[in-house]
């Protein structure tokens, strides 16, 4: 079962088109590493799937659910009502590079916030779901803690907890490490990697190519607005096939 279809997906920021039909699927309990070249689109697409962003043509479903669809080969894309984007925005979580934590809140209430205001939890299911979670992130210690008061290994482990709070159908990951320095980068890539293997289903745009290698399923290589390759994780890292993806990978 598709968890995520995108299917010829254009985005265009001015004269600059930085998606040129994108067609990408997510099977459920799939691991998805995009990489590639700054600039090459990786991280619009993640905006364009979490409706940070609009796309100008195209389609868009997640967990079977339409969020936009060209009625017409290139026509403008349509976009769901306000009550279904509401639907399909519950459908997914999102990890920022930055944490995007709110700092006057706690860790707690950062996580607790929208299952009570949003989702309708009572107070004692959101402590429990929230409780559940720092345990995992191992950060127990840390509910009452405010952002300013957490590393940023820490806060970025908040961050995917808050993600996961609201059990979501698939997370998307952007440049989740690329704030931390090397020692608090290997503890949030520990957290994602016992998340593939609980089999959570998971789109990573990602710099850390041995990371990519060894927890994805299917690594896609992005460049200039196109898919150049993709294929298997190891497969595509240790003998790609194509020039440009040899010509990155040879920077590493």
């Amino acid at each position: 079962m598709s968890v995520l279809e995108m299917k010829n997906i254009k985005k265009s920021f001015g004269d600059l088109e930085v998606l040129k039909g994108i067609d990408l699927t997510v099977e459920k309990g799939e691991v998805v590493a995009i990489i590639g070249p700054s600039g090459g689109g990786k991280s619009t697409l993640l905006r364009c799937a979490t409706t940070l962003e609009t796309v100008d043509s195209g389609d868009i479903t997640i967990a079977g659910d339409v969020l936009c669809a060209s009625p017409s080969e290139g026509a403008k894309s349509v976009y769901c009502d306000k009550k279904m984007m509401q639907e399909v925005r519950s459908r997914f979580g999102l990890v920022f590079q930055n944490f995007n934590l709110f700092p006057h809140f706690s860790v707690r209430r950062n996580i607790t916030e929208a299952l009570i205001h949003v989702h309708k939890k009572s107070k004692e299911e959101a402590d429990k779901i929230c409780d559940n979670l720092l345990k995992k992130m191992d950060m127990s210690s840390k509910a009452d803690a405010y952002p300013c008061q957490l590393s940023g290994g820490q806060q970025q482990r908040v961050s995917i907890a808050r993600a996961l709070a609201t059990s979501p159908d698939i997370i998307f990951f952007d440049e989740p490490t690329s704030a931390l320095d090397p020692e608090l980068t290997a503890g949030v890539l520990k957290v994602i990697r016992e998340l593939a293997e609980e089999k959570m289903t998971m789109v990573i745009v990602t710099h850390e190519m041995s990371f990519a290698r060894d927890v994805a399923d299917k690594i896609i290589f992005m460049a200039g607005g196109v898919i150049v390759e993709q294929g298997p994780a190891e497969e595509l890292i240790n003998n790609p096939k194509e020039e440009r993806t040899k010509a990155f990978l040879a920077g590493y």
